[in-house]
């Protein structure tokens, strides 16, 4: 299954999805091998803006109301930013065509001054999401998740709420008409 996912793609928690750490999530995927695969969030906001989190001078760097993602159960030192075109003079790494990454604090001013509005240049990020070797692949087998072509204005935009029956319907499913088993998916 691997050689047919190109990243980036969007990885969406089947209605059925108990783990409280991936319910009701849309996953952008940067990088999936056979020795694993890493992505982020998109659709989960930290309850306070970026600016909270930041150490002067770089809570200036900032717009107040810029949010910020919870990408994941993994937790990272410091905050990446998610973007998709190169920015000059700013070190980023291409994860994938159309993904790049930088926790470059350079980064800030250049993506992230204006006042949030519903298409956003760029994501602030705290965290990612992580898979070992075949992790993914068996909970995908196990119906866990939905895969998505990547769709680049889903992934970067403010407007969270309703994110993830938005990708849903992308694939022509309604998660109210989904029913749960007894057990669920894990």
């Amino acid at each position: 299954m691997v050689e047919s996912l190109t990243t980036p793609y969007l990885l969406l928690a089947a209605p059925e999805m108990l783990d409280p750490n991936f319910s009701r999530t849309v996953v952008v995927m940067g990088h999936h091998t056979r020795e694993g695969a890493l992505g982020w969030v998109v659709n989960r906001l930290l309850g306070e803006p970026a600016v909270n989190l930041l150490a002067p001078p770089l809570d200036t760097a900032v717009h107040p109301e810029t949010p910020l993602r919870v990408g994941g159960p993994v937790l990272a030192n410091g905050l990446i930013a998610l973007f998709s075109e190169v920015v000059q003079g700013v070190e980023s790494i291409e994860m994938a065509p159309g993904l790049r990454v930088s926790a470059a604090a350079e980064i800030l001013p250049r993506l992230f001054t204006a006042p949030p509005s519903a298409g956003t240049p760029g994501l602030l990020v705290m965290g990612y999401s992580g898979w070992a070797a075949d992790q993914l692949e068996s909970e995908m087998e196990a119906g866990s998740w939905l895969v998505l072509p990547w769709e680049p204005g889903l992934v970067f935009t403010n407007d969270v709420d309703g994110l993830w029956e938005r990708a849903l319907a992308r694939l022509g499913v309604d998660p109210a008409s989904v029913s749960s088993s007894s057990t669920g998916v894990s």
